[in-house]
């Protein structure tokens, strides 16, 4: 037991009344319970400021709101290693319109700031710890909005239904996102277009998009073709059935219209240097090669095509095939092999 002499002004003595009521007078105990009380403050706060914050701020207080939220059944309770694996895991695909509608209420909100305030609003209410804002960048002025703070997770996934708020509602497409290690900045501009989703949204957020929704729907076909793309390491060829059907009958089939659709004009105005980066991705489609390369030597350009096929006949319909395609480019160009390899050299580097 250790006795100590405490100084104490009236107002605290009327503030540590109900300890005293609760303790018939016995200023010791009344003490201990205040003790008590501040201890288990200090816990849930982590300093004295916080929590002195906590009680005394006039807004309604988060946890609350996220005790009466769990009780009704509207939300639960995760770690946030749960929540960040569900965030990481579900990366690149568009959450649905109505969990957006949902979190936004597009009838209330009507305009960035708006949406800025409601958020701040909320993620104040719910313990968030995510600060939004906006500013404009001068060279341009174009209109940044800016997630700070609070968990990653989180903030990727504020930033994602942010976006599609501002795209399927505010009629603003998202043209690039910067993410750093405490922040995300989503720069919008104008948008004109029809599609509820913009390009600019989908190409930041919804990559794999389309492709859960083909394997949601098919996930039979799917499941089997990636197993047999696996279980053959790749070693498999995908074509077109108008395509195959030309190479059954001998005859070497037409892909123009490939490069022509990647490109959006005809093959003629394709630049050789753009026709080298669709080549690359048609190889990296299709199989029929496994890899292809561009270099300069003596001033020509050089495109490198390494195959695995040991057959002379489909060795010269391959070469074929990449001839026909150059040919209708309009480039003038010669063609050697070199075992695996299909060496095209052009006649300049315009």
């Amino acid at each position: 037991m250790i006795r100590k002499n405490v100084s104490m002004g009236d107002e605290y003595l009327q503030k540590l009344q109900p300890f005293l009521d609760k303790n018939n007078g016995n200023l010791s105990a009344a003490i201990r319970d205040a003790i008590e009380l501040a201890d288990a403050a200090l816990q849930g706060h982590g300093s004295v400021e916080n929590a002195l914050g906590y009680f005394t701020q006039g807004s309604t207080k988060y946890p609350e709101i996220r005790n009466s939220l769990i009780e009704s059944g509207e939300c639960i309770l995760i770690s946030q290693f749960s929540f960040r694996w569900l965030i990481e895991n579900t990366d690149g695909i568009l959450v649905d319109d109505e969990l957006v509608s949902e979190l936004f209420n597009p009838y209330r909100i009507k305009s960035v700031p708006d949406l800025l305030e409601y958020l701040n609003t909320r993620s104040r209410k719910m313990g968030w710890e995510i600060e939004v804002s906006s500013n404009t960048r001068e060279e341009d002025q174009t209109e940044i909005i800016v997630l700070e703070n609070g968990d990653p997770s989180l903030r990727a996934f504020l930033g994602e239904l942010i976006s599609i708020f501002l795209g399927r509602y505010l009629n603003l497409e998202v043209f690039f996102i910067h993410r750093k290690s405490n922040s995300i900045r989503i720069f919008i501009k104008e948008n004109r277009s029809d599609m509820d989703v913009p390009p600019g949204i989908r190409k930041n957020f919804g990559t794999l998009d389309y492709t859960f929704k083909e394997i949601r729907s098919k996930p039979e076909f799917w499941i089997s073709l990636v197993e047999r793309y696996r279980l053959q390491r790749y070693q498999r060829i995908n074509l077109n059935k108008d395509v195959f059907e030309t190479f059954l009958s001998g005859e070497v089939p037409e892909v123009a219209s490939f490069f022509e659709a990647f490109a959006g004009k005809p093959i003629q105005e394709i630049p050789l240097c753009e026709m080298f980066s669709i080549c690359k991705k048609l190889i990296f489609v299709t199989q029929l090669a496994s890899d292809v390369e561009r270099t300069v030597e003596g001033g020509k350009i050089h495109i490198k095509i390494r195959h695995q096929f040991s057959n002379e006949i489909a060795i010269s319909k391959l070469i074929e095939l990449f001839s026909k395609l150059f040919h209708t480019a309009g480039h003038i160009f010669e063609v050697r092999t070199v075992s695996n390899l299909i060496i095209i050299e052009f006649a300049d580097t315009s």
